[in-house]
């Protein structure tokens, strides 16, 4: 049995939002703001059994900001589906909650007007931001089935779900330390031999017997017996000193976890750091549920385990987050395990049917299981979906966490768009009586520059098309034209050595003068009807089209800067003009390409004019274009 999917209406950041979970592990990711902590609240709202009546009580603010109201009082409405509802424990705890698909129940939670509400709704269209709800007037309710029913809500069945939640800024330490915690709660679930129960009390009763044979302890014991005796009256108390009771449920509180590097050299956990006290905590929580899975194969009463973590990258370097992550993916443990991040080295860890993305489309919130994407069987879409599990590292994750996406062939792109970006649309603005540079980013809007580092967009562009995130995704990439047949003075096809027709690199100077690679053309055709795609590209490779954007000026500075070629050529290519310029100079930089984005940068930092290209200035526009439908 699992949660399959969760649908909320006009709750908190969500308007009419659905998700479909996983079986097992469901990883949720996004940028921030975009919803994951309100549907974590959503569960609660429904699962959490420590929740008062009192706290399924909602406020105006936790209904959905973009409400207009008419007519009709608004309501909250969270409803879950259970599948894969199989066991007799299963049945017996969902039996009033079955729809008629096989196997599935579900359960509704709503906040929603009185049936005898006294005050009536507006009646023209009111935002929910200009009035106040009758509030007061309101009532919350949860029923199982497919539609409510009179029929009382047992929830007792519903405690049966035991759904823990570690929150990010939870205090793991504290937990560890309480008696009433996790580690008393796994001990307390063993049902030890009566034997094993009297030998344990005959040893503390031993203990005991030492201890109070000590001089010290009985003056002390003396004494407060005596001044109790002076202050009581005719009370008859008397007090015993002992290490505990020898019952084995009172000894248990006093046990605590210790850890260490070896078993020998231990500390307690306040001198723990935070981050792996909460590692140790989930590793409790894990404990928890095998040993009740393990237990339930004998009389203990049934427990579906949900556990929630909200961010558990907190307090962690990189590389306990990239272990923690491991672990989760790869194993299979008892129940349901929901985890919300906003780390690349975790989603980077995953198998793509694990992620689920939650993104602003619209302005409104919507999630997309990212292995539901390559459900299809062709094996081109299974090439696709290996291919990115290779390649979501960690810098490429980040296409998860981005309101918008530019695609990028080499580093070079990926070091000079975000300056690119930076010069074309700072603007100057006035503050305070002086003028002033306002800086935008592409960070600042939103957009992730990822580097497929190749030309295999095909694979990443899948994640955007019909089937996909509907999000604005561009790419830039180089035409690179096919190599032409090399003639001689009288216009034969030349042969080289081996009998092999010649072909040399050509240079265009503008658009449809060349014809495109077969790749590129492919890439454009493809993709040319999706409307949230934009496939850019130049006239031959990023570099030559840098050298023939009239930045002649800026090239020769940047050859002599760098002694890039000897002098004699860069007085050759100084000299020369428009496409005769571009090609020498590309030709020269090819002697540092590894460098080259580099020594741009740096140039472009000293404040020195440059022109960027057009087709990289349209992918930026693409992509700032909010007002565009698709």
């Amino acid at each position: 049995m699992y949660i399959s999917n969760v649908v909320i209406s006009n709750f908190k950041s969500f308007d009419q939002f659905s998700v479909d979970l996983n079986d097992g592990l469901s990883v949720i990711i996004g940028e921030n703001n975009v919803g994951k902590s309100n549907f974590l609240d959503a569960l609660n709202l429904i699962f959490n059994s420590n929740y008062s009546p009192r706290k399924r009580i909602l406020r105006q603010e936790d209904f959905y900001n973009g409400l207009v109201v008419k007519q009709k009082w608004p309501e909250i409405i969270i409803e879950i589906t259970l599948k894969g509802i199989e066991t007799e424990d299963e049945l017996a705890i969902t039996s009033r909650w079955l729809t008629r698909n096989p196997g599935e129940a579900k359960l509704t939670y709503k906040y929603r007007p009185k049936a005898n509400i006294s005050v009536e709704p507006p009646a023209e269209q009111v935002s929910i931001n200009r009035f106040q709800l009758p509030l007061d007037e309101y009532e919350w309710i949860i029923y199982g089935g497919e539609r409510e029913t009179l029929d009382i809500f047992d929830f007792n069945m519903l405690s049966k779900f035991g759904i823990e939640y570690v929150d990010a800024l939870r205090d793991a330490t504290t937990e560890l330390k309480k008696s009433s915690g996790k580690l008393q709660q796994i001990l307390r679930s063993f049902d030890l031999e009566d034997n094993i129960l009297q030998d344990i009390a005959d040893k503390v009763d031993e203990l005991n017997e030492t201890i109070m044979k000590g001089k010290e302890i009985q003056k002390v014991k003396s004494d407060l017996n005596g001044y109790l005796h002076n202050i009581t009256g005719s009370t008859r108390q008397k007090v015993q000193i002992q290490m505990g009771e020898n019952d084995y449920n009172s000894l248990i509180k006093d046990l605590k976890v210790l850890i260490g590097d070896e078993e020998d050299r231990v500390h307690t956990v306040e001198m723990n750091g935070l981050g792996y006290n909460n590692l140790l905590f989930i590793s409790l929580l894990l404990t928890q549920y095998t040993s009740l899975k393990e237990k339930k194969l004998s009389k203990f009463d049934y427990l579906f385990p949900i556990i929630i973590v909200e961010e558990p990258e907190a307090h962690l370097h990189n590389h306990l987050q990239k272990y923690l992550a491991s672990y989760f993916f790869n194993q299979k443990v008892a129940g349901q395990v929901i985890i919300t991040t906003h780390s690349s080295h975790v989603s980077s860890h995953s198998n793509l049917d694990s992620l689920i993305v939650f993104y602003k489309s619209h302005k409104k919130t919507k999630s997309k299981r990212i292995g539901s994407i390559f459900n299809s069987k062709l094996k081109e879409q299974l090439r696709y979906k290996r291919y990115l599990e290779r390649w979501l590292d960690a810098t490429k994750s980040d296409i998860f966490f981005s309101r918008k996406v530019l695609l990028v062939e080499g580093i070079a792109e990926r070091l000079l768009m975000p300056k690119f970006f930076s010069m074309i649309y700072s603007e100057e603005v006035e503050v305070d009586g002086k003028k002033v540079k306002k800086e935008r980013t592409l960070e600042g809007e939103g957009i992730s520059i990822i580097s497929v580092d190749g030309v295999a967009f095909r694979p990443f562009l899948h994640i955007f098309d019909s089937s996909g995130l509907n999000i604005k995704c561009a790419v830039l990439t180089d035409s690179d034209p096919e190599k032409i047949p090399l003639l001689d003075e009288g216009g034969d096809e030349v042969k080289g050595k081996n009998n092999e027709f010649l072909k040399e690199d050509v240079y265009p100077t503008k658009p449809g003068e060349i014809e495109l690679s077969s790749r590129t053309c492919g890439l454009i055709n493809d993709f040319e009807g999706i409307n949230n795609i934009l496939i850019s590209t130049n006239l031959k490779t990023f570099e030559y089209d840098l050298m023939l954007e009239d930045n002649k000026t800026f090239f020769n500075e940047l050859f002599d800067e760098y002694k890039i070629g000897s002098t004699e050529t860069r007085e050759s290519i100084s000299s020369m003009e428009g496409s005769g310029f571009a090609k020498e100079a590309y030709k020269l930089i090819s002697q540092v390409k590894g460098e080259f984005s580099q020594f741009t940068l740096d140039e472009l930092n000293k404040g020195k004019d440059f022109n960027v290209p057009s087709y990289i200035k349209a992918a930026f526009d693409f992509l700032l274009n909010d007002e565009e439908e698709f």
